[in-house]
């Protein structure tokens, strides 16, 4: 399986998108953790942004649910965009229920409104 990306991009207003691009597995949780980590680490509040991602595997949705717990516990805002549609990523989060758990915003944009409607805390 080809690997994909993790890439950070980080608001004027301090908020920060974790923009995950094509196929994640156990290869690449250890970064994806790494990054979330060291944001979480900061009081960073941040977006897990699934959009362009492929593929991701139960390490990847362990990861970030790991992250969505450590932020609640921080106080920090955290989210997660990704589009309903009929892609892998989508059926993923439908079958194990983390869509409406999360919750799953359907953009990035709209998950950069919650989070500043809530002052970036969750």
């Amino acid at each position: 399986m080809r690997s994909g990306e993790v890439a950070l991009d980080q608001s004027e207003d301090g908020l920060t998108v974790v923009t995950i691009t094509g196929e994640h597995d156990l290869n690449t949780a250890p970064v994806l953790r790494e990054r979330l980590e060291g944001l979480i680490a900061d009081a960073t509040p941040l977006i897990v942004d699934l959009t362009e991602a492929t593929f991701i595997d139960s390490s990847i949705l362990g990861v970030v649910l790991q992250a969505r717990r450590d932020a609640a516990d921080a106080g920090i805002g955290f989210a997660v965009a990704h589009e309903d549609g009929d892609d892998a990523v989508s059926r993923v989060l439908e079958v194990t229920g983390l869509r409406r758990e999360l919750p799953v915003h359907e953009s990035r944009e709209v998950a950069l409104a919650e989070l500043r409607g809530r002052g970036a805390a969750d």
